[in-house]
Parts: structure tokens; C-alpha cells; sequence
């Protein structure tokens, strides 16, 4: 297996311009790649490269899967050399055997909720684990064994090597099973939302399997508790924060059942809101705002144009309505100057 050598300028700043860094040790000029001879993609493997790396596991009533799932991934571990990657496991208020499963398993911390909140309250919860216990970077991995262990060093090679903040699993390229129609459909209308929103090259919104850099879960925004992924890629993108995917195996599901129904849009829909209300208000409450004024705009130059060729009795017929949507539009337009400016005195407070 020959091995490509790469320099990496961009590894010496990490996450700030100072040098030398008291962790230093974790940011080398050159990494090692082995690249197999079978085509597939290149893994870093080099002893002096080191990043703390822990696998969040959220998990509802998978006392199924989730021993097989934390011992896969502790022997992806173990065999790991070039990194410490540890195990995490959420349990979001299961009332199966799940947590007592996972410690057995040795899972290195269980992080329980009392009551269930739902997925992404769960990988909240794990990503304040994350930033709590000062790993470099985190993968959220689904409990369920659709992902591959074996990828998960993959997931974070883009941010070993300094080029992306947030990683998404891209599984449509490595499938082994036919999703149903609602789901995909529902997949590409999302993913076609958060590319518009983002302007990134998002292939896949929603994968059970992501990777962020602490400089994401830093100061991580993920205000809602039912879905995770289309928060994190717009509060990244908020943020000013960089971008990629990498390719991933997808297994159709064995055991248990997936959490998304007819009510998946209805939930994440606010969630969106929610997260660009948060962090960039002017860019929800300023189109808002605007159209209203344009349609005051439009009715009432309508309507005066009407009287001026005669075809009305007086200028604006409808002035409640013309005044009524002006206002409006001119109270949104100030109310998201006022709250972006809130917003940054918050931020500059940090």
C-alpha cells in the first residue's frame, strides 16, 4: 500500500492565527495518507497526528442494536492509532435496557435524560459532552447500524486537515437498499431547502451520521429538540463556517423503527425558522417585511393609477388594507434591525 505525503499549511492555524499553540502536538506540518489499492478513499494514518475524537450515539429504546453498535465502534477505536476516539452515548429516556446495554458494552460515558426530548435534544446534549470534556471534534452516529463504523475515521479527515468545519454523510452513492419514495422525495425537498438557504453543495440533509469540529459545537445553536441536521448545516452556515461531504455506506435499518412520519415537515419547519430568527433575523424578518411594504406599494399604486384614468371613484379604494399592510411591513423591517443588532451585542458579549 504506497503512502502519499501532503503538507498541510492550513493544520498550523487550527482555529486561531497563534502560533505556537499550547496543543501543538495536534496540529503537524505533514500528514500521512495510505492510500489502498482498491480505489477506495485515502485514510490518514500518522502517530504524530492527534485529535481527541468522540462518537455521540443518541439512542431511544435500541436495546437492540445499541451493544453491537458501541463494541463496533470501541474496536474502530482500539485500532485507531493515529487518533483517541472515545464513545458517548445519549440515552434519551429509554425505558428498555438501553443505558444499562451500553455501559456493559463499555461505552465510555452514558449521558441520560429523564424523560425522552427527542433526537435533537439528544445530539445537543452529546455535543455539550463534547465541548465539555475538550475533544477536538465529534461524530454523531446513528444507534440503528445503518452507518458504517469503519467510516467514521473517513468523516473526519476534511477536519484533521483543516479544509471543513461540519462533514455530512453523503449516502445516496453507497446504498444498499431502496429507500421508500416518501422518504427520498422528503430527502430532496429538504436538501434542495438547505442548499438554497446555504448556498453550499449539500447532496444530503439528512444523514445518520455527521462530523463537526469544535469550532462548531464551541458555540453551537440547536434550539429545537426534534431534528438536528437542517439546524446544524444553517447555523454553521450562519456562522460563517465551512462545508463538505464525504461519501458513506447506507444499510437498510434491521431493527426498531425510524422516528420520521407525516409530522417530519410540520417539525422541522419552525426548527429552520427558529435557527435563522436566532442568528441572522434580518434575513427572515427583512424579506418579510419587504414584500409587505411592496404590496402596500402594489395595491395602492393599483388602485391610484385606477382613479387617475378614471376607471375609480376615489384614489385608494382599499386604504385599510393598503395602510394595514404598509405598517406591518415597516414594523417587521424594525423589528429585524432591532433584533440583529441584539443578536450582535450577544455575540460580541461571548
Amino acid at each position: 500500500m504506497p503512502i502519499r505525503w501532503r503538507t498541510s499549511p492550513k493544520a498550523w492555524t487550527g482555529w486561531n492565527a497563534t502560533w505556537p499553540r499550547p496543543d501543538s502536538r495536534r496540529y503537524p506540518v505533514v500528514v500521512a495518507c495510505f492510500v489502498p489499492s482498491d480505489g477506495r478513499e485515502p485514510l490518514m494514518n500518522n502517530r504524530d497526528y492527534f485529535m481527541k475524537i468522540v462518537v455521540v450515539i443518541p439512542a431511544y429504546n435500541e436495546e437492540e442494536r445499541i451493544a453491537e453498535a458501541v463494541q463496533q465502534l470501541k474496536a474502530m477505536a482500539a485500532a485507531c492509532t493515529e487518533h483517541d476516539v472515545s464513545v458517548y452515548v445519549v440515552n434519551d429516556g429509554s425505558t428498555d435496557r438501553t443505558p444499562e446495554l451500553a455501559a456493559q458494552a463499555g461505552a465510555d460515558r452514558v449521558v441520560s435524560h429523564r424523560v425522552n426530548m427527542g433526537l435533537g435534544a439528544a445530539v445537543r446534549t452529546g455535543l455539550n459532552a463534547a465541548r465539555q470534556d475538550g475533544f477536538d471534534a465529534a461524530v454523531k452516529f446513528d444507534a440503528d447500524l445503518q452507518h458504517n463504523p469503519a467510516d467514521v475515521l473517513r468523516m473526519v479527515e476534511p477536519i484533521a486537515a483543516d479544509e471543513a468545519d461540519v462533514v455530512y454523510g453523503h449516502r445516496f452513492s453507497k446504498i444498499s437498499y431502496t429507500m421508500p419514495f416518501v422518504r427520498k422525495m422528503g430527502n430532496k425537498v429538504f436538501t434542495g431547502l438547505m442548499r438554497y438557504l446555504t448556498k453550499w453543495d449539500v447532496r444530503d440533509s439528512q444523514p445518520g451520521i455527521i462530523a463537526l469540529s469544535r469550532m462548531y459545537f464551541e458555540n453551537l445553536y440547536i434550539p429545537g429538540d426534534y431534528n438536528y441536521t437542517q439546524q446544524i448545516l444553517l447555523d454553521a452556515y450562519l456562522r460563517g463556517l465551512r462545508f463538505t461531504h464525504v461519501d458513506v455506506e447506507f444499510r437498510k435499518r434491521e431493527t426498531g423503527r425510524s422516528f420520521i412520519s407525516w409530522k417530519y415537515p410540520f417539525k422541522v419547519l419552525p426548527q429552520i425558522i427558529q435557527v435563522l430568527v436566532g442568528v441572522k433575523p434580518l434575513r427572515f424578518f427583512g424579506p418579510l417585511g419587504a414584500a409587505f411594504v411592496l404590496l402596500a406599494c402594489l395595491i395602492g399604486g393599483v388602485e391610484l393609477l385606477a382613479w387617475v384614468v378614471g376607471a375609480a371613484d376615489k384614489p385608494i379604494v382599499h386604504a385599510n388594507l393598503t395602510l394595514g399592510a404598509g405598517l406591518f411591513g415597516i414594523q417587521t423591517l424594525f423589528f429585524g434591525f432591532l433584533a440583529d443588532l441584539i443578536v450582535k451585542l450577544g455575540q460580541r458579549r461571548r
